[in-house]
């Protein structure tokens, strides 16, 4: 059957229809494809851009943290250590005041300070800038768990260095340096000096730390001028010359030795004074003392008894020269000691003897120290005897010639 115009029209209008819908799905479903691979993309993109961006930023933090001038000073505490300093002090070659030290005993003292401190920094914020950081390193006594992290400074804080540092190299490429350190000015304010301040007889020698004192620690000399002297030197013709020395500066305490004339060590043996001069004043060998020391307490002790009336002025006397001015001096004393008061008890609490000078062999003086306690039922006392003693040997017995009080 033969169709009309009017169908055929119709007919190509739905063909036209259907290709038109075909056409529009493959371009949807494309532009769709399309959407997805660009989102996809991007995702990726993204996804690289981000990781980009964090590298970059952990290399920005890691090099930013690299170039902090307080790592570096972090790394350099260790220097600070006790079992590290001295290597630190070999390279700082601090200045020696004294000839009798080394760098050695400054390497021990500064090792010795630290072995029961706690080091830590701070920034100083007087002299820090960015160009030229510096940092202060403290000393404490305080526990702080081992770590030397920047904390204020305590009032018992003692200041032990000063760090300076100066940039390392070329910049890197976010523009940081890292740091070394330019300088370390170890501190001296911590320095307990010591000294030797000592008064012996002209033929003694005196050795700090191994090396004898001279003229350059010599300040001043004379004649030995005590309450005896005088009068030994008008018996004998004999008078001894002294002289002092001095040595200070010194960061660890010295190995000191005192030889006598005859070449014993007397380094023990010696007065303490003003200023703490210690004082050598002696010319008797420790084995003539040793000879003599019985008999020279014996006396002295019986001395003391006897003005207490605890022992007789003739056993006194005794012990004396006869017709000396000891004898002489003993009598006179008694009218005055009839009337000190008599106590019922007289205890030496401790006794001691020192300044012997030899003469010859026939003269030797020597100084007495007595502290006694002295009682009775109402009142009890302490007091102290001094003397200066001249003995002279009469007979092989050496007896008392002469005499000072006080």
């Amino acid at each position: 059957m033969n169709e009309t115009v009017k169908e055929k029209s119709v007919k190509r209008k739905r063909r036209r229809n259907r290709n038109t819908k075909k056409t529009g799905s493959s371009f949807r479903f494309f532009l769709g494809m399309y959407a997805g691979l660009w989102m996809v993309l991007t995702l990726i993109l993204c996804i690289i851009l981000w990781k980009n961006l964090a590298k970059y930023q952990n290399d920005y933090d890691a090099a930013k943290a690299a170039g902090e001038p307080e790592l570096a000073m972090q790394e350099s505490m260790d220097l600070f250590l006790p079992e590290n300093i001295g290597n630190l002090i070999d390279e700082l070659q601090p200045e020696i005041l004294s000839r009798f030290e080394t760098i050695e005993q400054y390497k021990d003292f500064y090792e010795n300070f630290l072995e029961d401190k706690t080091v830590s920094y701070v920034k100083d914020e007087g002299l820090y800038n960015d160009a030229r950081p510096v940092y202060d390193v403290y000393a404490s006594s305080r526990t702080a768990g081992g770590s030397n992290a920047a904390s204020a400074a305590q009032d018992d804080d003692v200041l032990l260095a000063i760090v300076s540092f100066k940039a390392a190299g070329e910049k890197d490429s976010f523009g940081f340096n890292k740091w070394e350190i330019k300088e370390v000015a170890i501190s001296e304010n911590i320095y307990d000096y010591h000294d030797v301040y000592v008064k012996v007889m002209d033929d003694m020698e005196v050795y700090i730390n191994g090396l004898k004192a001279d003229e350059r620690e010599y300040i001043t000399g004379g004649v030995i001028d005590n309450a005896v002297s005088d009068k030994a030197y008008e018996l004998t013709g004999v008078s001894f010359n002294y002289k002092v020395y001095y040595a200070g500066d010194m960061v660890e305490e010295p190995d000191v030795k005192v030889l006598d004339a005859y070449g014993n060590d007397v380094t023990d043996r010696y007065i303490e004074e003003e200023n703490d001069l210690k004082n050598y004043e002696s010319t008797a060998s420790a084995e003539f003392i040793a000879g003599v020391q019985d008999r020279v307490r014996n006396f002295c002790e019986t001395y003391v008894y006897h003005i207490y009336r605890k022992a007789s002025v003739g056993t006194v006397a005794a012990m004396m020269e006869s017709g000396s001015e000891a004898e002489k001096l003993l009598y006179n004393a008694q009218s005055t000691l009839a009337w000190a008061w008599v106590p019922d008890t007289v205890e030496i609490l401790d006794e001691s003897y020192d300044e012997f000078m030899y003469y010859n062999d026939d003269y030797f003086s020597c100084r007495s120290t007595i502290n006694i306690r002295k009682s009775d039922d109402k009142t009890t006392e302490d007091e102290k005897f001094v003397c200066q003693w001249l003995f002279k040997r009469v007979n092989g017995e050496w007896l008392v010639t002469y005499f000072v009080l006080g």
